[in-house]
């Protein structure tokens, strides 16, 4: 690709930029705007050196001038070039575009309300290219970062909101953050919505950017949208009785109204209660009787299928739907599993990505829709292809960054699929190549293919088989570099594989040990990140369990017993605390009671439990405490009958497995 950076407007381009400053005549200033427009449209040089003289500082106080009053025609001439510019991938250049205040001035303008449809088709044309911009992409349009869950988590979810960057930098001259400065800015658009179709889907595109957290999403929801945009979809959706066949009368639009649903329901609860609750006042349908109608005819757009389906996996993940409701279990989970085995001929493969980051979104956590995903093989083969062969597929000529996404969006399904169900997990490890590949994208120097490597172990990991079997001296070399990567977001995965692959079954167990794991695993309960420090608690009660004396010495050398009570008495997060809780539980084995217990004076430390159960905890720390509590009583007291250790032990190991029980870590896997 050729660098512009140093371009600067040849004699022929300055002569165009003086007629543009120096000549006042209307009619000259008009034709010098429409050849400026001409030159910069789809030409990167021009938009760099233009942008290098000051250009852009020159357009604004055309802008200002023209806009008092409002002269229509050379404004949309000046909306176009604008326009461009804001399409342009030169981060400086989309960066004073918004200093200098275009989008405020834009809105300024489009508050007038006697101006012709094309002056606010173009205005809101100009004005959605700052949204669409790269530079200011919305992440809540963005695959959330992965979590892998179980199904019923022992304790509730964080909140799952994305906190964008507020740093002054970023925050205050980010586009949404200017549209929403205004408090005329939502009354604008809602009133320029009904002008044309153009209007309709440049503000429908503005609004679905403009959903960048819960709040703005509210905000949103609270100027009305939600009737318009019903009447934009049954306006466009016709329904045959005869023949039972649904047809559009634009395609586009709809698939606009879709996005904004997506948009607006993603990550919030109320409004995806209220969106399950709107019934039209034209047809009596409900919006998601209407949404679903989309997926009903095969050769629908795949960009319509995809939004529909993917409104209902917000409505799922939300828990205004249930996994098994039809909606989600039947038309949405088939559809956007078709969509992924759909032939790849001429299409575009990041909507394929996109199908597959939302079957990832939709089925972690919902492990009973896991065998009815896999039930004809369809999506298992394809997601193979993509992650062996995926040139062959789409293409020899198929870009670079292309071909990693979906090989690290396919490993990271293979890893959800595999978290739950052993027979699943037995499938897919099994595979031919599969571990080799997943090795060897470990291997590679891409970031997103190494973590989703790791994404994969981590969902073998829980297979008290898979430890057993699969987990080679490879896979332990790969985690003991991997845990010593400066990358926070590798170690934090590695270190939830860890937390499985130490437990006295694994093959893994002593080349962990004998590589440092221990040393490691204590360093970083003091880390300043918190999933790390549970992550590793986590890992050292297992490692715990029935482990020889000398590890649980290890361990409490490195702990120290004075850590342990400050912890005990001081330590405010509930899962840390379980954990340690177990972790002590693990170290009183009978056998080692004798040894093991006199170094924390036992009666110091029925004291100190006893004032635990004194404190709102949750149930599942009040039963550990008790545990120990009964513990300690019946050393004392031989005689006493204790709780089953059975039962404790038994829990504290199959606890790990879903397939036995529900695993408290599987809230804390991050990557």
């Amino acid at each position: 690709m050729p660098a512009y950076d140093d371009d600067l407007p040849t004699d022929e381009e300055e002569a165009l930029l003086r007629r543009l400053t120096d000549n006042t005549e209307r009619e000259e200033r008009f034709r010098a705007l429409i050849e400026f427009k001409n030159l910069i449209l789809g030409s990167k040089r021009c938009k760099s050196a233009f942008f290098r003289v000051g250009t852009l500082d020159m357009l604004y106080n055309l802008l200002k001038e023209y806009s008092l009053p409002i002269d229509s025609d050379i404004l949309i001439q000046i909306f176009d070039c604008i326009s461009s510019f804001a399409k342009s991938t030169n981060k400086n250049l989309t960066q004073r575009l918004i200093e200098l205040g275009f989008i405020e001035q834009i809105l300024l303008v489009l508050i007038d309300d006697q101006q012709s449809k094309l002056f606010y088709e173009s205005a809101l044309r100009c004005l959605r290219s700052f949204f669409l911009s790269k530079k200011f992409a919305n992440p809540y349009l963005s695959p959330i970062p992965f979590i892998l869950l179980c199904d019923q988590n022992k304790f509730e979810p964080k909140s799952s909101s994305i906190i964008i960057d507020k740093s002054p930098s970023s925050y205050k001259l980010s586009p949404v953050e200017i549209l929403f400065s205004n408090s005329q800015s939502l009354d604008i658009l809602h009133r320029l919505l009904s002008i044309s179709k153009s209007t309709q889907i440049s503000v429908l595109e503005i609004l679905c950017c403009a959903c960048v957290d819960n709040q703005r999403q509210q905000e949103i929801m609270g100027k009305d949208f939600i009737p318009m945009i019903m009447h934009l979809l049954i306006e466009n959706i016709f329904y045959h009785k005869r023949i039972h066949l649904v047809t559009l009368a634009n395609e586009y639009l709809i698939e606009v109204c879709l996005k904004f649903l997506c948009s607006i329901s993603y990550e919030n609860p109320s409004i995806a209660q209220q969106l399950y609750s709107t019934i039209s006042s034209e047809t009596n349908q409900s919006l998601c009787e209407i949404v679903a109608s989309l997926l009903k005819k095969i050769n629908r757009s795949m960009i319509i299928s995809y939004y529909a389906s993917k409104f209902f996996v917000n409505l799922c993940k939300t828990k205004v739907l249930s996994c098994d409701d039809p909606y989600v279990s039947h038309q949405s989970l088939a559809s956007l599993i078709h969509l992924c085995a759909k032939s790849n001929q001429n299409q575009c493969i990041y909507l394929y990505i996109e199908c597959l980051d939302t079957l990832i979104y939709l089925l972690n956590g919902n492990s009973s829709l896991h065998h009815t995903a896999i039930y004809t093989e369809q999506l298992l083969s394809q997601l193979f292809n993509y992650l062996f062969t995926p040139s062959k597929i789409f293409g020899e000529n198929l870009d670079e960054t292309a071909i990693i996404q979906i090989r690290s969006s396919a490993l990271t399904l293979l890893a959800v699929l595999s978290s739950h169900h052993e027979d699943i997990k037995k499938r897919i490890a099994e595979q031919e190549n599969l571990i080799t590949t997943a090795i060897e994208c470990y291997r590679s120097s891409n970031l997103s293919l190494q973590i989703a490597s790791l994404r994969l172990f981590h969902g073998l990991s829980r297979s008290v088989h898979q430890l057993r079997t699969t987990f080679n001296d490879t896979i332990c070399d790969i985690l003991l570099d991997a845990i010593k990567s400066s990358d926070l977001a590798l170690v934090k995965i590695v270190s939830s594989v860890v937390s499985n692959s130490v437990l006295e079954f694994s093959i893994c167990r002593t080349r962990l040990l004998s590589g440092g794991i221990l040393d490691i695993l204590l360093t970083f309960l003091t880390h300043s990140d918190q999933e790390l420090s549970i992550n590793s608690i986590w890992a050292l009660r297992n490692l715990s369990y029935l482990s020889t004396l000398k590890i649980k010495q290890d361990i409490l050398n490195g702990l120290t017993i004075e850590r342990i009570y400050s912890l005990l008495e001081q330590c405010t997060d509930k899962q840390f605390l379980i954990c340690l809780l177990s972790l002590l539980r693990n170290l009183f084995n009978e056998k080692d009671t004798e040894i093991l217990l006199p170094m924390f004076n036992s009666t110091k430390l029925l004291s100190t439990l006893e004032r635990l159960l004194k404190k709102n905890y949750p149930g599942e720390i009040h039963r550990e405490v008790n545990f120990l509590i009964d513990y300690l009583h019946s050393n004392n007291h031989p005689t006493q009958k204790r709780l089953s250790s059975d039962s404790a032990t038994s829990s504290c190991r199959s606890s790990l497995f879903p397939e036995y029980d529900c695993d408290e870590m599987d809230q804390l896997d991050c990557s």
